[in-house]
């Protein structure tokens, strides 16, 4: 573990705000070897709405999401993934590609096993175009016109570099009694195999999983689950042991478990788990739900942002894969939305995006949180990648 906390250890953390007129971008911090405090070095790229990141396939690479509706120069056209590669002696990053995701609002971006594909689902907005249609019998109609719920294949080339995109998936929107819902795709991550990738979609409240066919570059709907309608999965995280995805939702403070059968793709729920020790908050709940899922490095807990309660809960994984609630700890700040473990497995990071901080906490062996009392000022903290240099 001590090369992972060396002086050639950074973390990089993405602003991230819809708001035009706000910097945003990212920040790089040095991360100190003895006690895991970050040394602000400087804030960059402050026109990137840095969604969230991926590190690359190589040291000292990071993959951003632009997470805009328009690109570089230009009206339109959707947002970005940016390749940046950092400097080993300062952090300062280098854009060494700059590539257009297609649709708006790319909001995740997950590398498959392999490292030859990524793959990147798209938030997209709720604004629509209606536009007037003459039909066959020279009658007129006015058309909605909604943006695509997209999910996107980029093939990666050996230099780290994204490259074509070699698929595309339109994922549906739904009409319903209070209008129709776009889809709304909010994460993929990989099952443990490889093989299938399941994407959250917040919009229209489905969790999906798609197989990877690696031979022709294509992905393949392997299975739709319906979730709680209004509760809008948003992110999955998968267990690194066992065919299990613990999935949060943004507007209900509940963890659901499923289980994905590694030879079909077909999603089994396998229980849920309230996120808050308090069971009139849960029960009444309003507001924006959790953000982000991490796992410690043993797979042994699962650690959960909750935004609305500024909390962070943390979640024992059983044998079986159950997880229990053991433990809801003030997150130090307002808003936290990513959360980070070092590389030791000794401190957990929460941004806290509207009180501009980034705190830290010990992780006791059980598991548990203590709050160190460490805040460090970030511009708009919305996620965290550590990047390690050569």
């Amino acid at each position: 573990m001590e090369i992972y906390m060396s002086e050639k250890l950074f973390m990089i953390v993405g602003s991230f705000a819809m708001k035009a007129g706000v910097d945003k971008g990212i920040s790089v911090f040095r991360v100190e070897k003895e006690n895991g405090g970050l040394v602000f070095l400087g804030h960059f790229l402050k026109d990137v709405n840095a969604g969230q990141q991926c590190p690359g396939n190589l040291p000292g690479m990071d993959y951003i999401t632009n997470e805009c509706r328009d690109g570089s120069g230009r009206r339109g056209g959707g947002g970005e993934i940016l390749t940046v590669r950092f400097s080993a002696g300062d952090g300062t990053p280098e854009v060494v590609s700059r590539v257009s995701t297609l649709a708006p609002q790319p909001s995740y971006i997950c590398l498959d096993k392999t490292g030859k594909f990524a793959v990147v689902p798209h938030h997209v907005s709720d604004n629509y175009v209606t536009r007037i249609v003459k039909n066959g019998d020279n009658s007129f109609q006015a058309v909605t016109e909604y943006d695509d719920g997209a999910l996107v294949l980029f093939r990666m080339e050996k230099d780290g570099m994204p490259g074509d995109i070699c698929d595309v998936y339109l994922c549906p929107g739904e009409q319903r009694e209070d209008g129709y819902h776009e889809a709304h795709l909010h994460s993929a991550v990989m099952s443990p195999s490889g093989k299938y990738c399941i994407v959250c979609d917040k919009g229209t409240d489905r969790v999906y999983s798609f197989r990877l066919d690696h031979e022709a570059g294509k992905l393949l709907l392997a299975d739709c689950m319906q979730a709680i309608p209004g509760s809008a999965p948003r992110y999955s995280a998968v267990h690194q042991d066992k065919p299990l995805f613990y999935q949060n939702h943004e507007r209900l403070p509940l963890l659901n478990v499923l289980r994905c059968d590694e030879k079909t793709g077909r999603l089994v729920w396998a229980g849920s788990v309230s996120l808050l020790e308090d069971a009139e908050m849960a029960e009444n709940w309003s507001g924006e739900g959790p953000a982000d899922l991490v796992f410690s490095e043993n797979g042994k807990y699962l650690y959960a942002s909750v935004r609305t309660a500024n909390l962070i809960a943390v979640l024992r994984i059983e044998e079986d894969g159950t997880p229990t609630l053991i433990q809801n700890i003030n997150c130090g700040g307002k808003n936290p939305r990513g959360l980070c473990i070092s590389l030791d497995g000794r401190f957990l990071y929460s941004a806290n995006r509207d009180s501009g901080n980034i705190a830290m906490f010990w992780i006791d062996d059980d598991g548990k949180l203590h709050d160190s009392g460490v805040r460090t000022e970030a511009n708009l903290p919305g996620n965290m990648k550590f990047v390690q240099t050569c």
